[in-house]
């Protein structure tokens, strides 16, 4: 807007300092319709200089300011929309990551039920020092038989029977002296055993592993149960952010309107056309949208901070200004029926009442017996009775255990119990799930119908201070009158900003409750 433009009802809050500015400095029109004298004319533009001076001064430091503090964030922060603030917080969310790592666990239980269907292989090695070596001599055994066989043969009078017994004691000494030495204990004994075995028929480790399979599902789940909630959180964050950028926005332009009435009450005051009561009202409004502009740069500050916490990047960032209104949500029964189908709590609780019975199911198979086969190899540094240096054997074995204490059958009972308290929980849900979407479906209308409302007071406001500020330059209206439009209009913006962040909650919230957000998104 030019000086010498008149002002309209499309001009900024700047613009709206500049019309009042104007008209003192170029009209000379005075308050009560006092005509001022040659010497007061001479004044009001001998004042008039300095204070456009001073104004050129001014501005050119507060535009240098302003380059200079946004030049920085402009240059460096990075720019994101929503998508990228739910990837970041995807792959850098702390909850998120340890939601992951409890479905590791889940997954890792499926391998441990799985691996005791394999079979399994163990071997062993020892080495012993005994305190002597034990043999077994087969000749001193047979001694005293000989002594007897040699009694007979030679107290016998019959020849025949004593060439029998002495060929017979012959025969068994050389069978008995073509044996080795038996070694019972070695003194160094070097020992290896190899021993497997195998599941035949075992229905509990069948049912154990389906157990572990409808758990890991379960758990799978609940993490999107999880993700949901965090990644609603990064959204609400991040309109958050937005709506502090939208504040801040209409706090600066609070400042600009605050700071030219100032310079226009000073100018009057300059020019004697005004009291000094006029300037301390300006100056005080000035220095109270400071403060506001201070608060609200704050407030984004924490927004901002919050947001990066919750996507997990240390980078600075600033958030891409979501539209205004979102699209129609699509009528309620609609909205009602994809709710129950993609609420990802409903998912949860019923994979949660499958694994519960998968649970029970394999605590009641655990009274069945198992069949398993194995095989063991033996090797040693000594012979022993067989011969040979090694050993081996394979059969089938057959495990029953009859009584436990109730072990199995209490963990049948808590597994059941788990069961009906998640369909009490799922039949729960199915009824409030229409309740949560009709209630967020009507605060979205309503929020809608506030940001039109927001809209057309903002228009009100605008016109009301153009209006004022006429009739302040005509001099039917109080600098208070100017004031409070001001302050009108200042309320009026930051009501808008506040409908934006509440329709975009309120639509958030709406496709959270019908289940399209985030799960849409992928």
């Amino acid at each position: 807007m030019r000086d010498d433009e008149p002002c309209s009802r499309g001009a900024g809050l700047s613009d709206r300092g500049r019309c009042c500015r104007n008209t003192v400095q170029g009209r000379g029109i005075m308050p009560h319709d006092v005509v001022p004298v040659p010497a007061a004319v001479d004044g009001i533009a001998r004042a008039n200089s300095r204070i456009d001076m001073a104004n050129r001064y001014r501005s050119s430091a507060f535009l240098g300011a302003m380059v200079l503090a946004s030049a920085g964030p402009a240059l460096a922060d990075r720019t994101i929309t929503l998508d990228d603030a739910l990837a970041l917080a995807r792959t850098h969310n702390r909850d998120l990551r340890a939601a992951r790592e409890r479905v590791a666990v889940a997954s890792a239980g499926v391998e441990q039920a799985r691996a005791a269907l394999f079979p399994t292989i163990a071997a062993q090695g020892k080495y012993t020092h005994n305190y002597k070596e034990v043999d077994f001599d087969a000749a001193a055994l047979a001694a005293p038989t000989f002594g007897i066989a040699d009694a007979i043969r030679t107290t016998t009078t019959n020849q025949a029977e004593a060439a029998a017994v002495g060929m017979v004691e012959d025969q068994a000494r050389a069978a008995i002296a073509a044996q080795p030495t038996v070694v019972i204990q070695k003194q160094e004994e070097l020992d290896g055993v190899l021993s497997a075995s195998v599941p035949v028929l075992a229905p509990p480790l069948y049912y154990a592993l389906s157990a572990a399979r409808q758990t890991r599902d379960a758990s799978g789940a609940n993490y999107q149960v999880t993700e949901a909630g965090v990644l609603v959180a990064v959204a609400q964050a991040y309109f958050a952010a937005a709506g502090s950028d939208e504040l801040v926005v209409a706090r600066q332009d609070a400042v600009k309107v605050a700071t030219e009435t100032f310079d226009v009450a000073k100018a009057r005051v300059a020019a004697e056309l005004a009291n000094q009561v006029e300037s301390m009202r300006a100056e005080t409004a000035l220095v109270r949208a400071q403060q506001d502009l201070a608060e609200a740069e704050n407030a984004r500050a924490a927004a901002y901070r919050a947001l990066a916490t919750l996507i997990g990047t240390r980078e600075a960032i600033t958030v891409q200004r979501a539209p205004t209104l979102q699209g129609e949500p699509g009528g309620l029964d609609a909205l009602v029926g994809e709710a129950r189908v993609h609420r990802p709590e409903i998912a949860a609780e019923r994979a949660t009442i499958a694994a519960a019975a998968a649970n029970a199911q394999a605590s009641a198979w655990r009274w069945s017996p198992t069949l398993s086969a194995f095989a063991n190899l033996r090797g040693q540094n000594y012979t022993g009775f067989s011969g040979d240096k090694y050993a081996w054997a394979i059969g089938l074995q057959l495990d029953w255990l009859v009584f436990d204490g109730g072990v199995r059958d209490a963990q049948r009972h808590i597994a059941e119990a788990q069961r009906r308290e998640a369909e009490a929980r799922l039949e729960l849900l199915s009824d409030t799930v229409s309740d949560e979407v009709a209630n967020a479906h009507g605060s979205l209308e309503t929020k809608r119908k506030s940001v039109a409302a927001a809209q057309r007071s903002v228009e009100l406001a605008l016109e009301t201070l153009r209006l004022v500020r006429a009739q302040y330059d005509a001099g039917t209206a109080k600098q208070l009158d100017v004031l409070q439009a001001q302050d009108v209009l200042v309320g009026a913006e930051v009501a808008l900003a506040q409908a934006h962040f509440d329709v975009a909650l309120a639509d958030l919230q709406l496709r959270r409750a019908a289940g399209a957000f985030p799960g849409r998104l992928r």
